[in-house]
């Protein structure tokens, strides 16, 4: 714990995960708030599935570019001018009061998807960029206690807000919300500079022959995918989130139906049991510097998947002896330690083992990669009924997470002698050593570096009077 409250003083990670928790207090709102709202308006539920499919495109679409902006801007301006645009942006649904302007509730609903492809991998890029090597695991665990903390809030207060004041109450509360953390990112842009990676500065001054903008922008995103596919431990951590994807798509489909048919639930009970996995995910996130500290981030990701694998086989086959509905909440409150360990442990190994001029562009690649399978992971899940059919794929979907587990296990990493861009204890600002400075730290390595040069030289001016 007191790593954890060390981790949270350093300068801009309170200020980033406060920002973060305001602004996804907004998400979670309207997460909840707006397919409610789109299904008063219409009474369909197609359309209303639609809004979340048009959440998931850009991810896939967009994320990899989004990437490279990430990469190219300072993150404190870049996330405050996102948290401003989300806000500029949901102003236009006031507009909307009957399905004859569904095109533009699908248009804003576009956008916010969009700049919530920039702002997520953002996040994760300068969280690793204002703590040394061996923090990492920690901040990426503060972020998702926050997180998961925001999901606790935002949830439930989003259908409030709804059944009290409409659509209108929620739209002013939430663009508060997105102003607030927009002012809160840019004292983060005065106050702080990005440690490492590469500056507006940097590009701002590219030669002529560079190209223009849109041929550079292009180049940075071939570099990424590049660095992806020629890095081992990206591509298996990739494999892995591909993975847990599916299963993850799968689950929010099966999930509904399980309920419904084993447990003989209401639309309540799936409520409840999708919401208090976020408590089981925030108090195991408080206790999970226990494991930081003993175990690499390939074995906790490794482990934790099997642990939800193994949780998720116990969930499908209880109905068996008993479907009281607390035995369930007991299940999958525990199930959301695993599940905040897993993400912890593969974010951790992204990070580490890349360096911080491409972070954006492979977490960027790594996000629309999970983004991507879990869209077809819903769409395989939707073909399957309620019959025996239901019953196989429940089991085939949490095979799916021990078959990632046993993936993880094939990440074996050697540990990044400090990636480009940070040294152990601090950040710095690049990864530029000169030849004095390796002059100096061949001095500082004391006697037994000093005589094997004086050794190398001696046998040079040998060989010279040979």
């Amino acid at each position: 714990m007191s790593n954890l409250l060390g981790v949270v003083r350093r300068p801009g990670v309170a200020r980033l995960g406060g920002g973060g928790l305001v602004s996804e207090i907004g998400d979670w709102m309207m997460f909840i708030a707006l397919p409610l709202f789109v299904l008063q308006l219409t009474g369909s539920p197609l359309v209303t599935a639609t809004v979340f499919a048009l959440q998931l495109v850009p991810s896939v679409l967009v994320g990899p570019l989004a990437g490279v902006l990430v990469d190219r801007l300072d993150p404190w301006s870049l996330m405050a001018g996102v948290a401003a645009g989300q806000a500029v942006a949901l102003l236009g649904l006031l507009a909307v009061d009957t399905d004859a302007q569904l095109w533009l509730l699908y248009l804003i609903v576009g956008v916010q998807a969009v700049l919530s492809t920039v702002i997520e991998p953002c996040r994760a890029v300068t969280a690793a960029a204002l703590v040394p090597v061996e923090d990492l695991a920690t901040v990426n665990q503060v972020m998702g206690v926050l997180s998961n903390s925001a999901r606790l809030i935002g949830g439930p207060l989003g259908g409030l807000a709804l059944g009290l004041t409409g659509i209108e109450g929620v739209l002013v509360a939430v663009v508060a919300l997105y102003l607030l953390t927009a002012a809160t990112f840019v004292i983060g842009t005065r106050s702080l500079r990005r440690p490492g990676g590469l500056h507006v500065d940097d590009h701002a001054t590219a030669s002529p022959a560079e190209g223009s903008s849109v041929s550079r922008l292009g180049k940075d995103w071939r570099e990424g995918m590049r660095v992806v596919a020629t890095t081992a431990v990206l591509r298996r951590v990739m494999a892995v989130a591909a993975c847990t994807g599916i299963a993850q798509g799968a689950f929010i489909v099966l999930f509904v139906l399980f309920v419904v048919r084993d447990l003989h639930g209401s639309e309540t009970d799936v409520g409840i049991l999708r919401g208090v996995q976020a408590i089981g995910a925030v108090a195991g996130g408080l206790l999970l510097g226990v494991l930081i500290r003993r175990w690499s981030p390939a074995r906790l990701a490794s482990v934790a998947l099997a642990a939800f694998g193994a949780l998720s086989l116990v969930v499908w086959n209880a109905p068996a002896l008993t479907t009281e509905l607390g035995v369930y909440i007991a299940l999958f409150i525990a199930a959301g330690v695993p599940g905040m360990a897993a993400m912890t442990g593969l974010l951790t190994l992204l990070q580490t083992h890349t360096d911080p001029g491409s972070r954006g562009r492979v977490l960027s690649t790594f996000f629309a990669v999970f983004s991507g399978v879990q869209a077809a992971g819903m769409l395989l899940a939707g073909l399957v009924g309620t019959g025996a059919g239901l019953t196989v794929a429940l089991q085939v979907q949490a095979c799916l997470y021990l078959l990632a587990a046993a993936l993880s296990l094939r990440i074996t990493t050697t540990p990044p002698a400090t990636p480009a861009g940070q040294r152990a204890g601090r950040p710095v600002l690049a990864d530029r050593v000169s030849s004095s400075q390796r002059q100096g730290a061949l001095r500082g390595a004391g006697p037994l570096c000093e005589d094997a040069a004086a050794s190398t030289r001696r046998a040079r001016r040998k060989r010279g009077r040979t």
